[in-house]
């Protein structure tokens, strides 16, 4: 791969990571409302589950649009793994507005309740529990947006494995 067609692929990831931080910002939007409306939640879940399904459909468009059908496996990883990065940075800033002056904590609470609950219904040690949820309580905005974007980043260097290997191509046979 040449210099500029590396140049290209991170150009293309950079533009489709950014349609992707907007499905993961309107997924991350319907969930907070899930909270209050159930179906807004299981939308919400629908949206984030879509992600590797959008990603395939990018870089098949990308492999046979601009690459002529032909896209090595380690190509297609770089540009699902630079979706994910570009994607998971937007969401960071969304969740950062959200948490810090949006949220009022009503979200956070509702939540850490929850896992409160099931962690105690899953016969795990009150102490134990108490003592994560109040660390978790503790935290800032600025950390839970760092722990989001640490998690979709290193969830997109999982996918993208599998992602790569159904995206890759091979061009026509050449004449030499």
């Amino acid at each position: 791969m040449t210099v500029t067609e590396y140049s290209q692929l991170r150009a293309f990831a950079r533009y489709d990571g950014a349609f992707l931080g907007i499905l993961w910002i309107v997924s991350f939007v319907c969930s907070v409302l899930g909270a209050h409306v159930p179906f807004m939640g299981t939308l919400g879940l629908t949206f984030a589950l879509l992600t590797p399904f959008f990603i395939i459909r990018r870089i098949r468009s990308f492999r046979d649009r601009i690459r002529q059908g032909e896209l090595s496996f380690w190509n297609g990883y770089i540009y699902s793994t630079s979706m994910f990065f570009y994607a998971a940075l937007l969401l960071a800033l969304a969740q950062f507005v959200f948490f810090a002056y949006l949220d009022k904590s009503n979200f956070l609470t509702t939540m850490l309740d929850q896992v409160e609950q099931m962690l105690i219904a899953g016969q795990y040690p009150k102490a134990e529990v108490k003592a994560t949820v109040a660390t978790m309580r503790a935290m800032r905005p600025i950390d839970w947006a760092l722990y989001f974007l640490s998690m979709n980043i290193l969830t997109g260097f999982a996918v993208s494995i599998v992602i790569a290997w159904i995206s890759k191509g091979k061009a026509a046979n050449k004449q030499q």
